[in-house]
């Protein structure tokens, strides 16, 4: 049969193995590749609008592992949550602030995403993002903050430097390291490359500017009088949201900026929000939104609700453009044989989606698509 949408003799399947469009009745979709939203290109048992944090930045795990993450990822802010709870102030700062970033070393090392590379990557995305969110604090964050408590900085200057200026610079420091392997190592063209590259930058920034900022604490009392609201906020916010839009910016504005390295021919102009003049100011403003929100409509709780509206928004945004770019730019693994389906179980050939489920396999990790390719020779 004839596909639609990309003009190609296809089998009759559920999906097109070339362009992933979405084949109903034996007919496949005109209305083009990014229509099929019921079916998330990273992981077809979601809606393309899902909001899963676990699918969205860790896009290389199987189904299976994916429940496994997000479990354990409960269990340990549950942990954290409950050290807060008990008042061990400097304990679950430590244990907050280093909770994301040691997730994704581990999703780095486990699916071993850059074979024998992984060090040099980690070095130019988490350890520079962590030296600059480090350095900035010690350097000048405190200083400032120092300073405003002493009365000198008026309130609006205050606000402007905090809420505008400083994020923006977080922003630039973050971009830092995934730009130098840009620049350094063109053979890690994927889209899903940006979205590491500046997850880990912005985790490891994250890391460093919360043990920083919150320093006076870690080496005050172990345990510290107070509400329990007054702990438990600034944790939960340490733990997952200030890390996990760092991530979302950083990586948004990188998996655009990989997209123009992506040499596949693309179908069609590529929508507004897969443009990285576009990424890039969104991801300014998910900086830059959060602290000023809570600086003009002040309260923890309020706070909180800032960082995860802000969170969602990007996380959605981020979904769509993995998505949209996997569909426009697909293209094949380049192994040449055939492998199995590690989310349907289908033998599939070397194609940039599975026909069976819709699976963009370039989702699929490295070493994975290694294992795979080795197992079906062996059969």
């Amino acid at each position: 049969m004839l596909c639609q949408s990309c003009g190609r003799q296809v089998e009759e399947r559920a999906y097109c193995p070339y362009c992933g469009a979405h084949i109903v009745g034996n007919t496949a979709s005109a209305r083009g590749r990014g229509k099929r939203s019921h079916v998330f290109a990273l992981n077809p048992a979601e809606h393309l609008y899902h909001l899963s944090f676990v699918s969205t930045f860790f896009p290389h795990l199987s189904r299976q592992r994916t429940h496994q993450v997000r479990w354990l990822l409960f269990l340990s802010v549950l942990v954290v949550l409950v050290v807060s709870a008990g008042r061990f102030v400097p304990l679950s700062i430590l244990l907050a602030a280093l909770l994301m970033p040691v997730f994704y070393l581990l999703y780095f090392f486990d699916s071993q995403l850059y074979g024998n590379e992984p060090f040099r990557i980690l070095g130019a995305t988490f350890a520079l993002g962590a030296v600059l969110g480090g350095a900035l604090g010690i350097g000048l964050y405190r200083y400032l903050l120092s300073h405003y408590q002493a009365g000198i900085v008026p309130a609006t200057g205050y606000l402007l430097l905090t809420a505008l200026a400083l994020p923006l610079l977080f922003q630039a420091l973050m971009l830092a390291g995934p730009l130098i392997l840009y620049f350094t190592r063109p053979r890690f063209d994927e889209l899903l490359d940006g979205l590491a590259f500046g997850a880990a930058s912005g985790l490891g920034f994250a890391a460093t500017q919360s043990i920083v900022a919150a320093w006076l604490l870690i080496v005050g009392p172990f345990q510290q009088p107070g509400l329990l609201s007054s702990w438990l906020v600034p944790t939960l916010r340490i733990a997952l949201l200030t890390p996990l839009v760092n991530a979302a910016t950083t990586g948004l504005i990188c998996a655009a900026i990989w997209l123009r390295r992506d040499h596949a021919p693309q179908p069609k102009k590529l929508g507004v929000l897969l443009t990285w003049p576009v990424a890039l100011c969104l991801g300014m403003l998910g900086q830059v939104a959060p602290p000023l929100l809570s600086a003009l409509i002040p309260g923890p709780i309020l706070q909180l609700l800032w960082y995860a509206l802000i969170l969602s928004g990007l996380t959605l945004i981020l979904r769509h453009v993995l998505h949209s770019g996997l569909i426009e730019k697909a293209r094949a693994l380049g192994h040449g044989q055939r492998l199995v389906c590690p989310e349907c179980h289908h033998e599939v050939a070397d194609m940039p989606f599975c026909p069976y489920c819709g699976l963009a396999l370039l989702s699929i990790s490295r070493r994975m698509r290694r294992l795979l390719v080795r197992a079906e020779e062996l059969v």
